[in-house]
């Protein structure tokens, strides 16, 4: 009776360590990913900001802390915040606080984005030439991104109404049909309905899971 008791809590010890070390490992590179995504969703609109405030010919290092401002782009005030700080606090001028800013954020197009920015202002070039252009770009990558989203949830829309709707109908009717006609099936309504719905709560988790991984990529 020991051993037995000491079986079945003996995998918690191995389990839950293990368990543990890999949410720890992955967690940080979700987060990172997550950031990359709410940075690059609100970077289009943004750089459009910035080329409308470039025009004024105001000191570049104020773009950003107009935008701060504006608290419209939540993601981006964090980067943005980070390098004005760089700036009035640490004491670096602007180009190494966009360096910086750009070597340490999770997402590549802002880093891009600062990285040309950078050179733009060491070379002498027309700030509202660079924004207008990375603009277009970007804006343009947006929609781009945006359509190949839609596309995917209507196929996994049609995946998903395939799985868990009219399959577990199909299924269940089956069982039933095959219970009343004593063809083998053994169980009650009730073990067969219990049964089914373990089996929709599975696959719904699973299904989550996998566009919660695709989100990701």
């Amino acid at each position: 009776t020991i051993d037995i008791r000491f079986l079945r809590t003996f995998w918690i010890l191995i389990v839950v360590p293990i368990v543990t070390f890999i949410l720890m490992y992955i967690y940080p590179s979700l987060e990172k990913k997550s950031a990359e995504i709410e940075i690059d969703a609100e970077l289009p609109f943004a750089t459009i900001s910035m080329s409308a405030i470039s025009g004024s010919m105001m000191n570049p290092a104020r773009i950003f802390e107009i935008l701060i401002s504006t608290k419209d782009y939540p993601a981006l005030k964090k980067e943005f915040t980070k390098m004005i700080n760089e700036i009035n606090l640490y004491g670096y001028d602007f180009v190494s606080a966009l360096k910086n800013t750009s070597k340490n954020s999770p997402s590549k197009k802002l880093s891009e984005l600062l990285n040309g920015l950078a050179t733009t202002i060491t070379s002498g070039g027309d700030l509202t030439n660079f924004f207008d252009e990375r603009a277009e770009t970007l804006l343009f990558n947006y929609r781009l991104e945006q359509e190949r989203s839609s596309r995917t949830a209507e196929t996994f829309m049609d995946i998903y109404i395939s799985l868990l709707i009219a399959a577990p109908m199909i299924l269940m009717l089956l069982m039933i049909i095959m219970k009343i006609s004593g063809l083998g099936i053994t169980m009650s309504f009730l073990t067969i309905s219990l049964l089914i719905s373990l089996v929709v709560i599975i696959v719904n988790i699973i299904f989550l899971a996998f566009l919660h991984l695709k989100k990701n990529k």
